[in-house]
């Protein structure tokens, strides 16, 4: 059960690009522009998380992370419904509501990872998850600063500076979000938890989502764009499959 809910949203992503590549419209992009698709599936989402924490609710600590987690995927699906009503300079009201969902995310993880369910990682295991999380931020950084670095040289690096700070909210994006989705992966995995495995994974690919956005509205490129949207949908697919499998599974 828990290989095919961590396959099909592949499958479903692989399936709408080649559908995307064979019509002559853009597919994935009316797709995730849409106000109806983007409520209906955040509607479905959240409905889920909360239906789970209802079923913990024999559990305060994991209801109340469960509700934590309802918050803050509430709160960026806020930003998700707003992004297509927002022009360039308004941009910053779909970041402040993305960054204010990292704090009901960060309890989420934090109460999934009480000193009691830390006790299932072997300092070895801690110190992989150090080394994993610190290579994927130098990645991250790696891939928004070099081709800022290697396009704008001499008088043009100056004029471009303006970029710069736009730039960076990737890279500070990360660094609030990597450590939390990497640390639930890593539970899920230790301790044999599909739900927790499902929603690391979905809060993953909340980075590349974020990465590829702000390269598409930096350089105006239709292909980030269109890969922004796939994964963005993967990546709630993910959070979904992970929220139904908390409802079945104790």
């Amino acid at each position: 059960m828990v290989i095919f809910l961590l396959l099909y949203p592949i499958i479903v992503a692989a399936g709408l690009f080649a559908l995307d590549a064979a019509l002559p419209i853009e597919l994935v992009n009316i797709m995730a522009g849409s106000f109806v698709f983007t409520a209906v599936l955040s509607l479905f989402v959240l409905t889920a998380v909360l239906v789970a924490a209802y079923r913990k609710r024999d559990n305060p600590v994991l209801m109340s992370a469960w509700l934590f987690l309802f918050c803050g995927l509430a709160v960026l699906s806020l930003s998700s419904l707003i992004d297509p009503f927002l022009s360039g300079s308004q941009s910053w009201a779909e970041e402040l509501f993305s960054t204010a969902s990292f704090f009901p995310l960060m309890f989420f993880s934090l109460y999934i990872a009480s000193p009691m369910r830390l006790v299932i990682f072997s300092r070895r295991q801690r110190a992989l998850y150090l080394v994993a999380g610190i290579v994927a931020l130098l990645a991250v950084f790696a891939i928004v600063f070099l081709p800022w670095l290697l396009m704008y040289e001499g008088p043009r690096l100056h004029a471009s500076t303006k970029h710069l700070l736009r730039l960076a909210k990737p890279v500070l994006d990360t660094l609030l979000a990597e450590p939390l989705a990497l640390l639930v992966l890593v539970i899920g995995l230790t301790s044999g938890s599909g739900p927790y495995l499902l929603i690391g994974v979905g809060l993953l690919f909340l980075i590349p989502e974020d990465i590829l956005e702000h390269f598409q509205l930096l350089q105006k490129l239709d292909p980030h764009g269109q890969l922004s949207n796939l994964i963005s949908i993967t990546s709630r697919l993910y959070l979904l499959n992970g929220a139904m499998l908390g409802i079945f599974k104790r």
